[in-house]
């Protein structure tokens, strides 16, 4: 394995060698740290396989490289990755990281001349953040159920189990609506949190609940990071209210009045004037 950020052609040819399967597989691309020529000691290989149609390939999954590195692999179908096109969710996970992807099959310049210029040519466009307010206000109804966990896991007085779960919809969950709501492409898995924050421009207030919840500022204990993911949740609801759907405004505007009415002091937790 080469010592420095890049793939040796020894250990390119041995990766061709081990998942190409040429009579099925039209491209092999690294993804991730090594596309972007920034690994570390400790990056993966991130592999995506591009197939034809019906190829049921079965080996997807984690491999030991030379005895020192991880391989992760995903073979997609066209009806898969034709949804990064038209589906706002998965825009926003694979198109940025696509336009950065390096090619180490690559038959009839199948991805450089086809899926890689789709991507670089990508437009979020009216239709698509119409999807996009839809399948947010989708979400955010089905993080409700973490939001209610907190508040009970709250009157509990310190449910960790519950408290835990909440933190976790009050933080990746909602970072996910925004996510999908706003048309953030991610770059990286390891840049979600900044990334998202950058969509929130200058929104100084969500921008520092989202990093209390997250829990990466402050001492702040588990009850006060779920308090702080209620505030969040609580702001979100306000500030989006336009874009939520008629079926599903009405829970989530119940479950933002409960986090308003469940004790008269919890927005004493006043985390934006410290």
């Amino acid at each position: 394995m080469s010592q420095n950020n890049h793939l040796s052609s020894l250990d390119i040819d041995k990766i061709i060698q081990h998942f190409d399967k040429p009579d099925v597989v039209q491209a092999l691309i690294l993804t991730g740290s090594y596309a972007r020529n920034q690994a570390g000691p400790n990056s993966d290989i991130d592999l995506v396989r591009f197939v034809i149609s019906g190829a049921k390939l079965s080996d997807d999954g984690t491999y030991f490289h030379e005895k020192k590195t991880l391989i992760t692999i995903l073979t997609v179908e066209p009806d898969e990755y034709e949804k990064w096109f038209i589906d706002p969710y998965q825009a926003t996970k694979w198109i940025a990281g696509i336009r950065v992807a390096r090619a180490i099959i690559d038959r009839e310049d199948f991805f450089t001349n086809g899926l890689q210029i789709r991507a670089r040519n990508f437009i979020w466009d009216t239709t698509i953040q119409n999807h996009a307010n839809i399948e947010a206000s989708r979400r955010m109804v089905g993080w409700c159920e973490e939001t209610n966990k907190g508040l009970e896991g709250l009157r509990r007085n310190n449910d960790i189990g519950r408290l835990l779960n909440a933190c976790h919809g009050l933080s990746w969950g909602l970072s996910e609506v925004i996510q999908i709501q706003r048309g953030v492409l991610i770059s990286s898995d390891n840049n979600v949190f900044s990334e998202i924050e950058l969509a929130l421009g200058n929104n100084t207030q969500m921008i520092k609940l989202h990093r209390i919840v997250f829990g990466v500022i402050g001492n702040y204990t588990l009850q006060q990071r779920v308090i702080a993911g209620l505030q969040l949740f609580v702001l979100l609801t306000e500030q989006m209210s336009n874009i939520w759907q008629a079926n599903d405004i009405e829970i989530i505007e119940h479950t933002a009045n409960q986090i308003r009415n469940f004790v008269p002091n919890l927005f004493l937790e006043n985390f934006l004037n410290e």
